[in-house]
């Protein structure tokens, strides 16, 4: 069986579908992971073959107050509202809005005909595809393959098309399919290829959902559950990890949108910083000279480190201070580790916060809480009270009640058998 997967340029997309992949190629089966060529590094790294769609997006501009309004309105939600489903779509739109992926018209053509090309020269039976990625559906369509989306956080689309649903919005009917921000967004590139807007379009057969079913989720799609197998690259491992720490080590990390999102120093690492000076912890810190900012104190007990994979560190750790995403929030989970969500409203913080403060398995401070002196005691905490352990062995629970990315590839067989088209 041929498998192609889709994915937006960001590693954090990618590296939720890289055991899935694993497991399929193992199983035998022929795997390729399409995106623009800014992530072919990262890809061919997994030991998996890319194919490259094209040169790599610039950032976007800001969200006008109107395209919000729009938003906003559509979705039935008062002005300034910081509601959090609302804060979630809003983000995602934007980036596909503003092009984030599709540089602009040309950029967007180029993108998603390379990707349909591949797929109708290669024939996949199966397109597993990013729902940031949604011309993967596109591919699947054009090729004949069966369709599947793979989550790697919250269902925005989802939860989107619900809404709109529920507010009487039908992009088939012509009285409301301009009003419609999800098919205004997406019916331009879908009609390039002759096809109209649809909920088939936009969630494919079905969706691989890693998630623990304990998160909240749109109640009206087919849903096949996986484990979620921590991936989070690779790098060799250094010489001081292979020595057993000698008091308890502490992770900070605040992952790619610490890197990229901030604009010179993080405050963030500032405070940690400060709130482990003195402590009796072994404190690694993956961070970069721009987080740190000038002049940083370091303290005795901290080791900078630019870049670690977490699934390296994670086994020896006592605990983890980082920013909520899902990447983070699982590789952690995965080792039972305490955490600590020094909270930025962001994506999908707003749904690992809820879920760790759930299961007791963590702790979240937010805004003004983001302090030296609120960090070390709440850190103090998780180091001593057995109720973090007891908290994170039910998270742990709730991942492994799942099936294997090994165990879904039967599963993903039969799948593909029964929805793929072929001329």
């Amino acid at each position: 069986m041929r498998i192609l997967i889709a994915v937006a340029p960001l590693t954090a997309h990618l590296y939720p579908s890289v055991p899935l992949a694993w497991a399929l190629q193992s199983a035998g089966h022929e795997v390729r992971v399409a995106s623009n060529s800014g992530l072919t590094n990262e890809i061919t790294a997994t030991g998996l073959t890319a194919i490259e769609l094209g040169e790599p997006p610039s950032p976007p501009p800001p969200v006008g107050d109107e395209e919000l309004e729009h938003f906003t309105d559509a979705l039935g939600f008062p002005a300034g509202s910081d509601a959090d489903q609302l804060w979630r779509a809003t983000r995602y739109y934007k980036a596909l809005n503003y092009k984030r992926y599709y540089p602009d018209d040309e950029g967007r053509q180029e993108i998603a005909d390379n990707l349909v090309k591949a797929a109708r020269d290669w024939r996949p039976d199966l397109v597993i595809w990013d729902p940031a990625c949604p011309i993967g559906s596109l591919a699947a369509r054009e090729s004949g393959a069966a369709s599947a989306r793979m989550l790697w956080g919250p269902d925005y689309f989802g939860w989107v098309r619900r809404r709109l649903t529920e507010r009487g919005y039908d992009p088939t009917a012509a009285a409301s399919a301009d009003k419609d921000p999800q098919a205004a967004l997406l019916a331009p590139v879908f009609r390039r290829f002759g096809r109209d807007f649809s909920e088939d379009l936009l969630f494919g057969d079905f969706t691989v959902d890693p998630l623990p079913t304990q998160l909240p989720r749109p109640d009206t799609l087919r849903v096949l559950p996986m484990r979620w197998v921590p991936y989070t690259g690779t790098a060799p491992v250094p010489l001081w990890l292979s020595r057993p720490p000698s008091r308890p080590r502490v992770v900070l990390s605040l992952g790619v949108t610490g890197r990229t999102v901030h604009d010179g120093r993080d405050e963030r690492v500032a405070a940690a910083l400060e709130a482990v000076a003195g402590m009796d912890v072994e404190v690694v810190a993956t961070v970069n000279a721009d987080q740190l900012g000038p002049h940083p104190h370091i303290p005795d007990n901290v080791r900078i480190v630019d870049y670690l994979p977490l699934t390296q560190v994670m086994p020896t750790c006592s605990a983890i201070i980082h920013h909520g995403g899902f990447g983070t929030f699982f590789a952690a989970a995965t080792h039972g580790v305490p955490q600590m969500i020094v909270m930025e409203e962001l994506g999908s913080a707003l749904n690992s916060t809820r879920y760790l403060e759930a299961r007791s398995a963590g702790v979240v401070l937010r805004g003004d809480g983001i302090t030296a002196a609120r960090m070390r005691e709440q850190l103090h905490r998780m180091l001593n009270e057995p109720s973090f352990r007891v908290g994170n062995d039910a998270v742990y629970a709730d991942m492994t009640a799942a099936p294997s990315p090994t165990e879904l590839v039967p599963v993903l067989e039969r799948m593909a058998a029964q929805h793929r088209v072929r001329d």
